[in-house]
């Protein structure tokens, strides 16, 4: 899920996953923004009214929520489209559009009945059918989902993804309420993938119209529509005139794209607009400032940011390649540089998840047991690489040249490689195109597999739009993924997590780096709790003060 860093946020993957621009919360503290004294007027209670004014760095691939995997767009996305479950303020799995939903006592069959009256910003009611043609739109290679891995374990998916079938053979619209998922094989986390953006229902006349430019005519069945967009300048989001449930506070969003943050932040002060996410620079300029500090919310993620290297390319294909410069990385340094906006990373699941895993390697900082690593391997004269990260994600930079630098004393001269998030995820994200580089992960649902097995499991490598960036493969952890993924017994799975954990930390196809956190400036206007266990915060729960 940012993909916040991309953290899959990709902050905000995934705000920003990645799931860092990628996104999920711990259950401890985020943005609770003060609901004001009741003085007897109106404005200082929640009401309904007003236009939230939100800065982003940058404009998002898309908001088709087939394609987009950061966290920063999955907070929009949330306001315009709608799926069968959901999770409630305290992370509990609900129904969304499914009004009751049942899994059969082998685990393989899902059957959800549709709410009634549920419609699209275009007016259409919601059918199974919908579905059915949403969850193979993501399933087709040429829709570029980096959603269809979640999906493959439905019976049939394979097949229809590979083309050898034109309909999945698991999916049935038994009546137009009705919906029947079958997968191949028991999948207890499958319940969890629909509630990511992907599953999300969309209106498949309308996709059809327009085919890949759907993403210029978006129409979904959440409580906001977009009512204008104009490419890297702005969004605005109004309410959905059909949308039948209780929706948010606000009347409408309207989305600022670029600009400096530290621009973002003097507007804040201004009252020009009201909530942004700033890089260490601003919230360091904040944090000192007494009458500017009420403004800094630090957002915990559950989500951790990495340096990746590719193990299907040299030199990085040999473990103690991969266990030298895991060594030779300073993450100390690297916190000190992000105004101490998160903690080491010694593991790949963040703790905030909640998780433990006391049997990890560790991997200390120590150049000297790096430079006899890569001797056994070799290359006592070091070699060459290029570091690639997201040119706009100052913490990236700033940690690419750290790396960098550590690399030197080690012997390994890295070229930096500064390119856009687009271009990032398109060639990170495809076989034997970068060596290694800066990434991010937030957990897309509250569970370890989110991490170990959309992000490790060789058997699910694709040539393009693969979210396993270091392309790793190992048996035994596939094996053992799978197993963990058969089981329904939680203390099974968690023992089996917690290997599979082990085995690809003593692998080292990642070094983690520092499980994040988000620092964002809010104006005092905006009332309410936002925050999410799941989704870092939810928008329609904040409500504008003198309305």
């Amino acid at each position: 899920m940012i993909a916040i860093s991309p953290i899959k946020m990709t902050v905000l993957r995934r705000l920003v996953r990645g799931r860092l621009d990628v996104v999920a919360l711990s259950l401890g503290v985020v943005i609770s923004l003060p609901a004001a004294e009741p003085s007897g007027e109106t404005n200082d209670l929640p009401h309904r009214g007003g236009t939230m004014r939100i800065w982003s760095a940058s404009d998002w691939r898309s908001l088709d929520p087939a394609v987009a995997f950061d966290a920063a767009s999955l907070l929009l996305i949330k306001l315009l489209f709608r799926g069968l479950l959901d999770y409630d303020p305290q992370g509990n799995l609900v129904p969304d559009q499914a009004q009751e939903w049942s899994v059969s006592p082998d685990g393989k069959t899902f059957t959800f009945q549709l709410r009634p009256g549920m419609r699209f910003s275009h007016g259409r009611e919601v059918e199974a059918e919908d579905y059915v043609f949403s969850l193979e739109r993501v399933l087709n290679p040429k829709t570029g989902s980096p959603g269809q891995t979640y999906y493959l374990g439905i019976l049939g998916a394979k097949e229809f993804a590979e083309g050898r079938a034109v309909r999945v053979a698991g999916l049935r619209a038994v009546n137009p309420r009705t919906l029947v998922i079958e997968l191949a094989q028991p999948e207890f986390a499958f319940r969890y993938g629909l509630t990511l953006c992907f599953a999300s229902v969309l209106p498949r006349e309308l996709v059809a119209r327009y085919g890949p430019d759907f993403q210029y005519h978006l129409a979904g069945s959440g409580p906001y529509r977009v009512a204008e967009w104009q490419r890297s300048v702005r969004w605005r989001l109004e309410r959905n005139p059909f949308y039948g449930r209780a929706d948010g506070w606000a009347d409408a969003f309207d989305v600022m794209i670029g600009g400096e943050p530290m621009l973002a932040a003097m507007m804040i002060e201004r009252g020009e607009i009201d909530l942004a996410i700033v890089s260490m620079v601003e919230a360091a300029i904040f944090s000192r400032d007494l009458r500017r500090r009420p403004f800094l919310h630090r957002v915990n993620m559950a989500a951790t940011q990495y340096f990746f290297m590719n193990t299907e390319l040299k030199p990085f294909d040999d473990k103690r390649v991969r266990q030298a410069i895991s060594h030779a990385i300073d993450r100390g340094r690297l916190l000190k540089l992000d105004a101490g906006l998160g903690t080491p990373a010694y593991g790949i699941v963040p703790p905030m998840m909640p998780w433990s895993n006391p049997g990890l390697p560790r991997y200390d900082y120590d150049p000297a047991k790096a430079r006899a690593l890569l001797r056994q391997a070799g290359y006592q004269d070091g070699f060459g690489t290029e570091i690639w990260f997201i040119q706009s994600r100052v913490v990236d930079a700033k940690a690419a040249q750290s790396i960098q630098q550590d690399l030197r004393e080690v012997g390994v001269q890295a070229e930096l490689r500064p390119v856009s998030l687009t271009a990032f995820e398109v060639k990170a994200r495809s076989r034997r195109q970068v060596p290694c580089g800066i990434w991010g992960w937030v957990q897309d649902y509250p569970d370890p597999s989110t991490f170990l097995d959309v992000l490790f499991r060789g058997d699910r490598i694709t040539d393009t739009d693969c979210n396993n960036l270091a392309f790793y493969r190992n048996g035994a952890v596939d094996g053992l993924l799978a197993k963990a993924t058969r089981s329904n017994q939680a203390e099974e799975r968690r023992l089996l997590y917690r290997e599979v954990e082990r085995l690809i930390m003593e692998d080292a196809p990642w070094v983690p780096l520092c499980h994040e956190q988000l620092a964002v400036l809010c104006h005092p206007r905006v009332r309410g709790d936002m925050w999410h266990p799941v989704w870092l915060w939810r928008y329609e729960n904040a409500w504008l003060q003198n309305q």
